[in-house]
């Protein structure tokens, strides 16, 4: 978002359609991400106030990445769908993941693009997505989150 102090309408109406879900940044996971986290939370509070803007805690996220390491993840950072994955496992009974697809074609072999928003590939040397990928057919295999790989269809909603 372009000019966020200026202009703050598309990122207002971006998150709204969200209702009054939690807004979830990176404030404090690299340094580059401070800034533009204190922004959102300066331009959006004003403006919808009951819509809750939280930064990870960097504790939380240095803890996260050593789990994950442990575990054999090998990946100089993870993914940002990876850590809020991480945290719904965490803080839910049921977690479904939709759209996790490390690869740059569907199972239809129709394109697939790494962000919803953009057609930026993954950085190659930040992102280890098809790690993660198996780590979270793992996690499927063992019951412990539903990984869904087809398109949804209105009989899913």
């Amino acid at each position: 978002f372009k000019n966020l102090k200026k202009n703050p309408d598309p990122l207002v109406e971006r998150v709204s359609v969200y209702g009054n879900a939690s807004l979830a940044m990176p404030a404090f996971a690299y340094t580059f991400c401070t800034a533009l986290s204190v922004s959102v939370l300066k331009v959006l509070h004003p403006v919808r106030p009951q819509q809750p803007v939280v930064f990870f805690s960097p504790t939380y996220l240095r803890a996260l990445d050593r789990f994950w390491k442990r575990r054999g993840l090998k990946e100089v950072r993870l993914s940002s769908g990876f850590i809020l994955i991480s945290t719904a496992l965490e803080l839910c009974e049921s977690v479904h993941v939709y759209g996790f697809w490390p690869f740059g074609t569907d199972l239809q072999d129709n394109p697939v693009p790494y962000h919803y928003y953009d057609q930026l590939s993954p950085h190659r040397y930040m992102h280890a997505m098809p790690e993660e990928f198996v780590r979270l057919l793992q996690l499927h295999s063992k019951g412990a989150l539903t990984l869904h790989l087809q398109p949804c269809s209105s009989d899913n909603l």
